[in-house]
């Protein structure tokens, strides 16, 4: 995305030879970048892409694992073209890559709000020609007639623009960051690691990679840059954002006397206590229900027997309750916890 102009291309599979291709298609028009970032896909990091990065120099830079504020910009596109996807092709969802032609377009054509100017206008320096341009003429019957000049001319005037545009645009992103930094820390909290330090990592689950859960601890090896950290997570070592990260407490035997606490995170403040109510069942099996192996002698049949009648209490299908130990779980708010369910795909629709 070169000054805010994306660049969509749909692609029967994401292979690295398909992706190559794609990407040399759109140099082409827009010429070989010194960087490129990207996730950390195997289409990008596989040596094929290697070798062509070696060959149009340039230099691959990867986004933090599970981080997409890395590449934000893109991020917040992809999002935006798939919601733009989804409500033209809802007549006919099959033909959906018809539309990213058109939908480019008006994307490219609409201001954008943190640099106050249209992609094409950063591109090209000028206002493109388009459909609401075209309904303006009809209306009003007005059509601009460029003046005529040389080209030598029209080189400085376009340079001129370009030169005003961009710092306008400069000087609105600033103001843009500044207003998205306040709202992005307005609820974050600092997080800092030493060499050393033990830590937590928020992981995906090893049955869903859509569940995400703490795992560790790992050990701190570096620091890189001003919020991303070098871990070693079994033997190798990987860089993570600090927001995927918290300090790993040891539990301190001393204290686990009468109450156990258990800590869902750091950043929650509230306590909420409860204790189980007892489970009105009816009881179906005892210890007379336990079958002792006939293979046993006489002594250790005894014994076994002994040992049943001893427990009976415990021996039992229905489940009871302590008064020993007290379990405290700290919330952060009591309202119930609401998500929205994940999209279904388009072909198993009818099945549902």
């Amino acid at each position: 995305m070169q000054q805010g102009f994306p660049e969509a291309v749909p692609l029967r599979n994401i292979d690295t030879e398909r992706v190559a291709e794609a990407l040399v298609d759109i140099f082409s028009r827009v010429g070989v970048p010194s960087e490129i970032l990207t996730d950390r896909g195997s289409q990008f990091t596989s040596d094929v892409m290697k070798e062509v990065s070696r060959l149009l120099s340039l230099r691959q830079l990867t986004t933090t694992p599970y981080h997409p504020i890395c590449n934000g910009l893109v991020e917040k596109f992809n999002g935006t073209l798939k919601r733009m996807l989804k409500r033209m092709c809802e007549e006919r969802p099959s033909d959906w890559d018809r539309y990213i032609g058109p939908l480019l377009f008006a994307y490219r054509e609409a201001p954008q709000a943190s640099t106050g100017f249209a992609p094409f206008e950063l591109l090209y320096g000028r206002t493109v020609r388009g459909p609401m341009a075209i309904l303006k003429e009809m209306w009003t019957s007005e059509v601009d007639n460029p003046e005529t000049r040389s080209t030598y001319q029209y080189v400085l005037d376009l340079r001129e623009r370009l030169e005003e545009t961009c710092a306008l645009a400069r000087s609105e992103l600033q103001e843009s960051s500044e207003r998205y930094k306040k709202y992005y820390n307005r609820k974050a909290k600092s997080r800092k690691f030493k060499p050393g330090d033990l830590v937590l990592i928020l992981l995906p689950t090893d049955q869903n990679k859509l569940l995400m859960q703490w795992k560790g601890p790992f050990t701190v090896l570096s620091e890189i840059g001003e919020s991303s950290y070098s871990i070693d997570v079994n033997g190798k070592s990987k860089s993570f954002h600090a927001n995927l990260l918290k300090e790993y407490i040891s539990r301190d035997k001393s204290n686990v006397v009468g109450t156990t606490v258990i800590s869902m995170s750091e950043d929650e403040e509230q306590e909420s206590c409860f204790e189980l109510p007892a489970l009105q069942t009816n009881q179906s099996e005892s210890a007379s229900d336990v079958v002792v192996n006939d293979e046993l002698g006489v002594g250790q049949s005894h014994e076994v027997k002994r040992v049943l009648s001893k427990f009976t209490d415990v021996l039992t299908d229905v489940p009871g309750k302590t008064d020993v130990l007290k379990c405290d779980i700290k919330l952060t708010t009591d309202k119930p916890i609401k998500a929205k369910p994940y999209p279904v795909p388009l072909s198993m629709r009818d099945s549902l």
